[in-house]
Parts: structure tokens; C-alpha cells; sequence
């Protein structure tokens, strides 16, 4: 990154990480739903997993049973 000179693995992850610097970012958050939680984030994906501690929700099933 050429303002933090954080090492990205990827050149296309760049444009994303580069939001993380923009004087308007909070127009791109994305909020949680939930009452009572300020949780925000850059990433919808990232929202979407955090809203699974609400919920308890699993995205992958334990392949044993009973688990």
C-alpha cells in the first residue's frame, strides 16, 4: 500500500484495503442490524459472518453426529 505500506498477498485485494483510507469511508460501512451492537465494517462478507455470532448460525455442519 502506498500510504501504510501494508503488504498485500494479492494486487487485487489492493483497491478493497485501499478504502480503509478514505476520509469518507463510513459511507461504505456496512452496520449491524442487531439493537445494541455498533459493530461496522468495510466488508458485506464480513458483516455476514458477525452476524452469525447473533444468531448462532453455522456455516459448515460438523461432519461427526451429535456434534
Amino acid at each position: 500500500c502506498p500510504i501504510c505500506q501494508k503488504v498485500l498477498s494479492r494486487k487485487a485485494d489492493l483497491p478493497r484495503h485501499m478504502r480503509t483510507h478514505d476520509e469518507h469511508k463510513e459511507a461504505f460501512m456496512h452496520a449491524c442490524p442487531f439493537p445494541n451492537c455498533n459493530y461496522k465494517t468495510l466488508q458485506k462478507s464480513n458483516l455476514q459472518t458477525h452476524i452469525r455470532t447473533h444468531t448462532r448460525e453455522r456455516s459448515k455442519a460438523c461432519p461427526h453426529s451429535g456434534c
